[in-house]
C-alpha cells in the first residue's frame, strides 16, 4: 500500500487589512518623528524670539515736576492745572495715590510713586495751606516739616510717533484684579492647562450652538498670545494648528506669571492714526489718563472687555457697545466674586469715565516737542528716540503751557472779533521761559496749538519792528560819560540819501516829531526819529555788535532801517534776547530738555545750565529802567492796569510796515514772555503792537505767579534826581525833578536853580567835602566795550555839537546845513567822530518801518512835566 505524505498547511497570506495598519504604523511613526522635528522647530523658533525679546518703544516725554516749598508763590487756578495735568482727582478722602482733598484753604495730596532722572521717589501724603497766592505749613504725613516736596511728572507724550506704541510693565506691577478678571473673561482654566484647553473648546462649542453664532472663542490666554507674537489675524486651520503647538511649547519653557504679563504687554487695545496702542499700561493711560495701578474696577472691566475688539467697541465712537461690554465684563467679576453684587451694581451704573480724545494725543504738544527733538538729536539717532524707549525730561510746565494756549486761542478770536477782522485770519506764536534757568515753561506755534503744522514760534522769520529798539540804547547807556537815561535826544526829522539816490526818512506815529526827548521816554514812547538818530550817531557796527552779545545769531543787516527793527528773527529768538535783559545781562541758553535715562530709569544723560555774560549788569539795569517805562508811561500803557502794580514788569511793543506783524517782549523779575500775531501770507492786520500781541502778553502775565517788589540795582548804580534836561538836583536845596538810576561813572550838571550851595563853597574847600570823592566803581575785568570813554573828549564833543546847532540852522529850524558830516565806509560803518547832522548821508536803504507811539500818546516833552514829583 503505498503511503501518502502529509503536506504542512501554507500560512495564511496577510489579508488588506493588516497591509493598511502596517502601512498606517509606519505613516504615523513617520508622521510622529515629523511632528517632533517641526515642534523642535518650532521650539527654536519661539525660544530665540522670546529669550531674546525687546519691544521697540518710542521715546516717552514727560513734564518737569512740580517742586512744592515753603514761601513759593502759587496760585490756586495754576495748582488744580497741575493736578489736571497729572489726572489727580479731587476726593472727599484719600484712598489711593493719584488723590487730593481740599478743606478750605488746607490740601492734601497722596503723591503717586514715580521714577525721577534722579531716581525713585515712593507715593507719600504731603499737606501745605495755599493762602493769598502763597504756599506754607509743608508737612508729611506725619506732619513733620518739610522744606519742598515733588510730586510726579505729567507724561505728555511720545516722540516721533506712528507705529506700535506701549508701557510694559511687570508681573508685580499688575493690578490682581486685573489679572483675575483677564483669566475668569478670557481663559478659566488657565491655571490649569497646558497651553491648550479641550474643555474650554468644548465650552466654546456649546456656548455656540445655542446662540447660533460665534460668541465665544476657545483659545486659551497662552494661544492668544502667541497669535500676537508669531501670527497674523487671518483665520485659517493652519495657523491654529500652529498656534496650539507652540502654546504647548511655550508653558514647556515659561511659567504662568511671565505669561500673563507678555499677554497683558501685547494685547492690541486701540489705534490713533498710525499708532498702534498695545498692553493695558499704555491703554489706561490712553483711555483714562492715569498709571494701570490707579484703575477702578469699572475702568479695568472696560479695558479686559476692549481685548475682545478694541476698535468694534471703541468708547469714543461707539460708546453705547462699551458701555454693553463693560457691563457684561462687571457681571463675570461679579459671578466670580471679585467684586460684591452692591459694587456690581454700583459700577454698573457708572458712565464710562474716558478721557477726552483729544487730550489723549500722542504729541500733544507739538511746538514745544519740536525743539526738545532739536535739542535731542546731537545726542541721540532716530533709531534710538524711535525704539530704545528712553525717558525724556523736560522743562514744560503744564499750568503755564494751558494758560498760555488759552491766552493765544481766545485771544486772537476775540481779536478778530473787536477789530472786524475775518476770521480765523489771524496767526500766533508765544514762547515763555524761566529767566534764571533759561527753562521753556510754555511754547505754542499755532493759534490751534495741538495742531502739528507749521511751528512758527520757531520757524516764522518775521521782523521785529521797534523790539531791536532796546539794543541801540543799550549802546548809548554803556558809554556812561556821554550817555545816561535823562540824556536829551532830537527827536526831529531825520533823512538819508542813499548813492543810488533812494531817500531813508523814518517817521514817527501819527508824523510827529517832539523836539528834545529824554533817552528814556524817547525809548518807552518808541519814537523813530529819535532812534534812527541815536542809532546813527553810535554807529551801525556798534549796535550790530551789540545785538550779537544779546545772544542773536540771524542775518543782521548794514542798514539804518535796521536801527528801526529791518531785521528777521523768530519769537523763539526773540525770546533769548529780551531774558538777557531780564537776567541782568546774562545770557542763559535757553532749553527744553532736562535729562535722559533709559527704559529702566537709570539716568543716562543730564543737561545743566549754560550761561555767559556779555553785557555789564550796569547799563542793562538802566535799560530795564526805560523799559519799565514802557509800560508805565509810553506804548505799553494800556497793559498797567489789568498787570499786579507791586511787580516790576517792563517790556517793547513791536509793529511792522503796514500792520502786518504785532509783537510784545515783556518781562518780570522772573519769567520772560514773547508773543507775536500776524497772519500767514504777510497781509495787513490793523494791529499794533499796543493793540493786538500786547493785550495777549497781558493775560498771560496777569495769571501766573511772579516776585513782588522792586528789583535790586547791581553796584555800580546810584539813584539821583534830574530836572526835564537832564540837570542834577540837589534834594537839599532843590524840591521836584524825577529820581532815576544812573552810572557811578555818569557826571551829571549842576542844574542852575539848585546852586545854593555854592555859597558855602570856602567852608567846604577848607575842611573837605566827602560829597565830592569818587564813589565805588564796578570792577574793571566787568565792563564791556563802550565803557571807559574820555570824559574831556565827550565834553569836547559836546561843545562842537553845540555850536555847531547853533551855526548852522536854517531859516526853518529844521535842517541844518554844512558842518561835519559821517561817512559810510567800505565795510558798511558809520565813522562816528563827527556829530550826524541832518544833511542826506550817502548811505544803503531799507524800507521804513512805523513807530508804535499811538497818536493820542505822541506829546512833546514839555507835555511830559506835569507827571515829574
Amino acid at each position: 500500500m503505498a503511503s501518502t505524505k502529509r503536506r504542512r498547511p501554507r500560512a495564511p497570506r496577510p489579508g488588506r487589512l493588516h497591509r493598511w495598519l502596517v502601512r498606517l504604523g509606519l505613516l504615523a511613526l513617520v508622521g510622529a518623528l515629523a511632528l517632533v522635528a517641526y515642534m523642535i522647530y518650532l521650539d527654536v523658533q519661539l525660544r530665540e524670539q522670546l529669550d531674546s525679546r525687546q519691544y521697540q518703544l518710542p521715546a516717552r516725554v514727560f513734564a518737569r515736576p512740580l517742586v512744592l516749598r515753603d514761601g513759593m508763590v502759587m496760585r490756586p487756578d495754576e495748582l488744580l492745572a497741575e493736578f489736571a495735568a497729572l489726572n489727580y482727582r479731587e476726593k472727599k478722602t484719600l484712598s489711593e495715590p493719584g488723590q487730593w482733598t481740599r478743606e478750605g484753604m488746607d490740601y492734601r495730596v497722596w503723591r503717586r510713586d514715580f521714577v525721577h532722572a534722579d531716581g525713585r521717589e515712593p507715593a507719600a501724603v504731603v499737606s501745605f495751606r495755599l493762602r493769598n497766592d502763597e504756599l506754607s505749613n509743608l508737612r508729611g504725613e506725619q506732619g513733620e516739616p518739610l522744606r519742598e516736596f515733588r510730586l510726579d511728572a505729567a507724561a505728555i507724550g511720545t516722540l516721533l510717533g506712528g507705529g506700535d506704541d506701549r508701557n510694559p510693565v511687570r508681573f508685580a506691577d499688575i493690578p490682581p484684579l486685573l489679572a483675575n478678571t483677564l483669566i475668569a473673561v478670557e481663559d478659566q482654566d488657565f491655571l490649569h492647562h497646558f497651553g491648550v484647553s479641550p474643555r474650554g473648546i468644548a465650552r466654546a462649542m456649546v456656548a455656540n450652538l445655542r446662540a447660533g453664532a460665534v460668541v465665544q472663542g476657545g483659545s486659551t490666554i497662552t494661544q492668544q498670545l502667541v497669535k500676537n507674537i508669531f501670527f497674523d489675524h487671518k483665520p485659517s486651520l493652519w495657523r491654529k494648528f500652529n498656534e496650539a503647538l507652540m502654546a504647548v511649547l511655550m508653558e514647556l519653557h515659561y511659567d504662568k506669571p511671565y505669561i500673563l504679563q507678555e499677554y497683558i504687554n501685547e494685547v492690541w487695545l486701540g489705534q490713533q492714526g498710525s499708532r498702534a496702542i498695545y498692553g493695558f499700561g499704555l491703554a489706561s493711560e490712553f483711555y483714562f489718563q492715569k498709571p494701570l495701578s490707579s484703575l477702578e474696577p469699572q475702568e479695568i472691566a472696560l479695558l479686559v472687555g476692549l481685548a475682545k475688539g478694541a476698535s468694534y467697541y471703541n468708547p469714543w465712537r461707539n460708546p453705547e457697545r462699551a458701555m454693553e461690554r463693560r457691563n457684561t465684563v462687571l457681571e463675570v467679576m461679579a459671578e466670580h466674586g471679585l467684586i460684591t453684587p452692591e459694587q456690581y451694581r454700583r459700577y454698573r451704573a457708572m458712565p464710562l469715565g474716558v478721557a477726552r480724545e483729544a487730550g489723549a494725543a500722542q504729541n500733544p504738544y507739538p511746538a514745544f516737542t519740536e525743539r526738545l527733538l532739536q535739542e535731542l538729536r546731537p545726542y541721540y539717532s532716530i533709531e534710538e528716540l524711535r525704539t530704545a524707549g528712553l525717558r525724556i525730561y523736560t522743562t514744560l510746565a503744564p499750568s503755564v503751557q494751558k494758560l498760555v494756549e488759552n491766552a493765544i486761542s481766545g485771544g486772537t478770536e476775540r481779536l478778530e472779533k473787536d477789530r472786524g477782522l475775518q476770521a480765523d485770519s489771524l496767526q500766533a506764536a508765544s514762547v515763555v521761559v524761566d529767566n534764571e534757568t533759561g527753562d521753556v515753561l510754555a511754547m505754542v506755534g499755532d493759534r490751534r496749538p495741538s495742531y502739528p503744522g507749521f511751528n512758527r514760534a520757531l520757524e516764522a522769520r518775521r521782523q521785529v519792528g521797534s523790539l531791536i529798539k532796546p539794543a541801540v540804547y543799550l549802546t548809548a547807556l554803556e558809554r556812561p560819560y556821554q550817555y545816561n537815561l535823562a540824556t536829551l535826544i532830537d527827536d526831529a526829522p531825520i533823512r538819508v540819501e542813499a548813492a543810488d539816490g533812494q531817500v531813508w526818512m523814518p517817521s514817527n506815529f501819527g508824523n510827529r516829531s517832539h523836539g528834545l526827548t529824554p533817552l528814556y521816554l524817547a525809548l518807552a514812547k518808541s519814537y523813530n526819529q529819535a532812534s534812527a538818530r541815536l542809532g546813527l550817531d553810535l554807529g551801525l557796527e556798534n549796535v550790530r555788535q551789540t545785538i550779537r552779545r544779546l545772544g542773536v545769531q540771524a542775518d543782521l543787516p548794514r542798514v539804518p532801517s535796521m536801527l528801526l527793527g529791518a531785521v528777521e528773527l523768530t519769537p523763539f529768538e526773540v525770546t533769548g534776547m529780551y531774558q538777557t535783559f531780564a537776567n541782568g545781562g546774562e545770557t542763559v541758553e535757553l532749553r527744553t530738555l532736562l535729562a535722559v535715562s533709559d527704559a529702566n530709569g537709570e539716568q543716562i544723560q543730564k543737561f545743566r545750565r549754560k550761561a555767559a555774560r556779555n553785557v555789564d549788569a550796569v547799563p542793562v539795569f538802566l535799560l530795564r529802567y526805560a523799559l519799565e517805562q514802557v509800560i508805565l508811561v509810553g506804548t505799553g500803557d494800556s497793559a498797567r492796569r489789568s498787570l499786579p502794580g507791586s511787580v516790576a514788569f517792563a517790556g517793547k511793543t513791536g509793529t511792522t510796515n503796514d500792520y502786518r506783524d504785532s509783537w510784545f517782549a515783556g518781562f518780570s523779575p522772573d519769567i520772560t514772555a514773547v508773543v507775536w500775531l500776524g497772519r500767514d501770507d504777510n497781509e495787513r492786520t490793523s494791529l499794533t503792537g499796543a493793540t493786538g500781541a500786547l493785550a495777549v502778553w497781558a493775560d498771560i502775565m496777569r495769571k501766573l505767579p511772579h516776585r513782588h517788589g522792586r528789583v535790586a540795582a547791581p553796584r555800580g548804580v546810584e539813584y539821583k534826581t534830574v530836572n526835564q534836561r537832564g540837570q542834577y538836583m540837589d534834594p537839599r536845596y532843590c524840591k521836584g525833578g524825577r529820581n532815576m538810576p544812573f552810572s557811578y561813572e555818569t557826571r551829571l550838571e549842576p542844574a542852575p536853580g539848585c546852586a545854593g550851595s555854592e555859597r558855602f563853597r570856602w567852608f567846604r574847600d577848607f575842611f573837605g567835602d566827602d560829597r565830592r570823592q569818587p564813589r565805588e566803581l564796578a570792577p574793571e575785568q566787568e565792563m564791556t566795550p563802550g565803557w571807559g570813554v574820555d570824559p574831556n573828549d565827550q565834553r569836547r564833543q559836546q561843545r562842537e555839537r553845540q555850536l555847531q546847532e547853533q551855526l548852522q540852522m536854517d531859516d526853518q529850524g529844521q535842517q541844518l546845513n554844512g558842518g561835519e558830516r559821517d561817512e559810510f565806509d567800505t565795510q558798511g560803518e558809520f565813522d562816528t567822530q563827527g556829530e550826524f547832522d541832518r544833511e542826506p548821508l550817502q548811505l544803503p536803504i531799507s524800507e521804513e518801518l512805523d513807530s508804535d507811539v499811538p497818536v493820542e500818546e505822541a506829546r512833546p516833552w514839555a507835555e511830559e512835566e506835569e507827571q515829574w514829583p
